[in-house]
């Protein structure tokens, strides 16, 4: 029986347990500790230590949706189980492989490469028949040795065909493996490629009279991964500290003529090589990762149907042709991603489709910190919304979004072609939600419901402040007169004006009004500052000057200058407006202005370009309290447009930040003279509009016009 000593030791140690800990912040603080772990663990190691899982989710990709084949431009010239039956076995005599090179050629093939190496003297040439036949006599050993050798008529051929011959790059050569040879000519644009490209100490080369003799030679390997799969291609290498390309590379050279490649590099690796104009972008490491297709029997030409001529004249045309083995014990076969053998020479040919239609997978430099940022974010939307849910329904949020990472994974193989592993994140986050949901999430449950009402209030604050500037503007949009309705405005007289504010309500003002039968009182205004304050202020001037307006029978500089006076007397928040105030006689066409501070009237007349009225006025008003405004005069003639524009218009944005300006006021309103007031108005409104387009408006706009209509002509005239 337990000691009570010995109970309270274990109810000591129980209490150090963290568990009450998790569960205070319902497993936040674990969680993020556990997600920060995981992100440095991703940055350290997750690139190789993940490369495994993320190399087969990848293939797998390609098992799903493997590469649709539209065309090909690579034919395999296949030396067959057919072809060896009907022409004898491998090893052919080098003549043999001249005919089925020419007759390849002869067919259309823009280029021949060899998916074969040929190091050493063919052994079936005349001269070496009789190596090991001691009774043959010295006339018929003269007689073969005036005979030119297999390889010599292989390498005629091969100088005649634009062909390529095919090499094998050594890591770690034995010293007598090292064969040195030229390389075709690389011309390097940027840095030095050589740091970054698989370095090769050695290389299996072919016999140097058809080295000599052949267009181009490029290298046969490959770049399998550990698990021996075939997945991308190295297009160009290092052999003995020089580039070397590969057998795609040199037979698409040849096959346009080219003498010469160029790689591109920069200090992060390699971009691309570039053969004539063509780019062909690569891997920093200059390798190509291949987006498969399934083996295709139309790849492949038979080399016993070229060597009987059983095929159509130009059955090869536009294409270029490999000559590779593929009979059983001869095959080079290698693992790839669509399935466990595909032929050697298969690949390559894939590999020249992916380079000619730009159908390489990606994966670009910049995948893992995209991978690290779906962890994280993945982990960050977890731990702040796993404790706010139930149990099942965070296993719901996580399968969401897990398959989400998928899908859009999967989207982005099969649209873009560019490989991002959602694994990882995938893998790592269950880990947090396990913690998660250990922690449990009663309190959780309850601060959800707190802040859901913390959040309902909030909302419905915004939802009144909204409703009363709605309301606000309404108001304020009412105060305007109707352009339109104007009472005992004259025929012989055109008005309209227009107000749109920056935000619900605005500082910018117009009114107009009958003083008399004869007469017509009309403002243009524009409050410093935008919104609710501004709109108050509005509102007072407008009344104020309407009020004075209809009551003193003075001309308008001592009406301005007493709403002035009255306004600067009380004016706390040193707002101020720029105004102009004028009448217009429908008799005569006479007008008086007076602008405190305002854009110059734009006279628009017939046959004339536009201009501005500038003459005598003063400071915007509750700047200067007892200044005196001066009274300007003019006369409009029959058919002319005053216009006047608050710099709502001229200070227009684009979302380049540049400003309307009066220039591009004056070239609209000369382009096509408006007929009338509400024209010009909306004219110019909708060509602001069109440059303003995309950009939110940066302050209120207001457009009023007046249009002269008596038939009587006038003449300018000044006070």
């Amino acid at each position: 029986m337990a000691q009570p000593e010995d109970l309270h030791s274990r109810r000591s140690w129980f209490s150090r347990l963290p568990l009450d800990r998790l569960g205070a912040d319902n497993g936040r603080r674990a969680a993020s500790g556990l997600l920060v772990l995981l992100a440095l663990a991703q940055i350290a190691f997750g690139e190789a230590a993940w490369r495994p899982v993320r190399n087969l989710w990848f293939d797998a990709f390609q098992r799903t949706a493997p590469r649709v084949v539209a065309a090909l431009p690579a034919v395999i010239v296949d030396i067959d189980d057919e072809s060896l039956q009907q022409f004898g076995r491998w090893p052919w005599p080098r003549t043999r492989l001249a005919q089925l090179i020419d007759a390849t050629h002869r067919l259309g093939a823009l280029a021949v490469g060899l998916d074969i190496i040929m190091p050493e003297a063919d052994s079936q040439s005349p001269q070496r028949l009789l190596a090991e036949r001691h009774d043959a006599t010295a006339d018929m050993r003269r007689a073969l040795a005036a005979l030119p050798s297999n390889d010599t008529i292989l390498a005629d051929t091969l100088r005649q065909v634009p062909s390529v011959l095919g090499r094998a790059a050594l890591t770690d050569a034995a010293a007598g493996r090292v064969a040195t040879a030229s390389q075709t000519p690389a011309l390097i644009a940027g840095e030095s490629p050589q740091r970054h490209l698989p370095n090769h100490n050695g290389q299996i080369v072919n016999l140097p009279e058809l080295e000599s003799a052949a267009h181009g030679r490029g290298y046969l390997n490959d770049s399998r991964d550990s698990d021996g799969i075939v997945r991308s291609m190295p297009l160009v290498l290092s052999v003995n500290g020089s580039p070397a390309p590969a057998l795609a590379i040199e037979l698409l050279r040849v096959a346009t003529g080219q003498t010469a490649y160029s790689v591109r590099s920069d200090r992060h690796g390699i971009i691309g090589l570039q053969i004539g104009t063509s780019l062909i972008p690569t891997d920093g490491d200059g390798r190509l990762r291949l987006y498969y297709s399934h083996a295709q029997g139309a790849r492949r030409v038979s080399a016993a149907a070229i060597l009987r001529g059983t095929l159509a004249p130009n059955a090869l045309a536009n294409q270029v042709a490999i000559v590779g083995a593929t009979a059983v014990g001869i095959s080079d076969v290698a693992a790839t991603p669509v399935g466990a053998r595909m032929d050697g020479v298969e690949i390559h040919a894939q590999l020249i489709e992916n380079i000619l239609y730009g159908t390489r997978l990606i994966r670009p430099a910049s995948a893992r910190w995209w991978e690290l940022f779906g962890l994280v974010a993945f982990g960050i939307v977890l731990i702040v919304t796993l404790p706010r849910r139930k149990p099942a329904v965070g296993l719901v949020l996580y399968c969401v979004l897990a398959a989400t990472l998928v899908i859009a994974s999967f989207i982005a193989f099969q649209k873009l072609r560019v490989l991002y592993d959602p694994t990882l994140p995938v893998a790592a986050n269950a880990a947090v939600v396990g913690l998660l949901l250990t922690a449990g999430f009663s309190a959780a449950v309850q601060r959800r419901r707190e802040l859901d009402a913390e959040l309902a209030v909030e909302r419905n604050e915004r939802l009144r402040a909204a409703g009363e500037l709605r309301a606000a503007r309404e108001i304020q949009m009412g105060m305007l007169p109707d352009p339109k309705a104007i009472d005992g405005m004259p025929v012989n007289l055109d008005f309209h004006a227009l107000l749109e504010p920056a935000q619900e309500v605005g500082g910018d003002l117009y009114d107009a009004f009958m003083l008399d039968e004869r007469r017509l009182f009309f403002m243009i205004g524009d409050v410093s500052g935008k919104g609710v304050p501004a709109s108050l202020f509005m509102a007072l001037i407008k009344t104020l000057c309407k009020s004075l307006a209809r009551r003193e029978r003075t001309e308008l500089g001592q009406v301005l200058s007493s709403v002035n006076d009255e306004i600067a007397r009380d004016n706390p928040t040193a707002m101020f407006v720029t105004a102009i105030v004028g009448v217009v006689d429908s008799g005569s066409g006479d007008v008086e202005l007076c602008n405190a501070g305002h854009n110059a009237p734009i006279l628009l007349r017939s046959k004339q370009a536009p201009r501005e009225l500038d003459g005598a006025g003063g400071p915007p008003l509750c700047l200067d309290a007892g200044f005196t405004y001066p009274t300007q005069r003019w006369r409009l003639d029959a058919g002319d447009i005053l216009l006047l524009i608050t710099d709502g218009i001229t200070e227009a944005e684009n979302s380049a930040q540049a400003q309307y300006g009066l220039a591009r006021t004056f070239q609209c309103l000369a382009a096509e003279p408006a007929l009338s007031a509400a024209a010009a108005c909306e004219k110019l409104h909708a060509d602001v509009k069109t440059f303003t387009a995309g950009a939110p408006p940066s302050d209120d706009l207001t457009l009023l016009a007046v249009g002269f209509r008596n038939p009587s002509s006038g003449t300018p005239c000044s006070d």
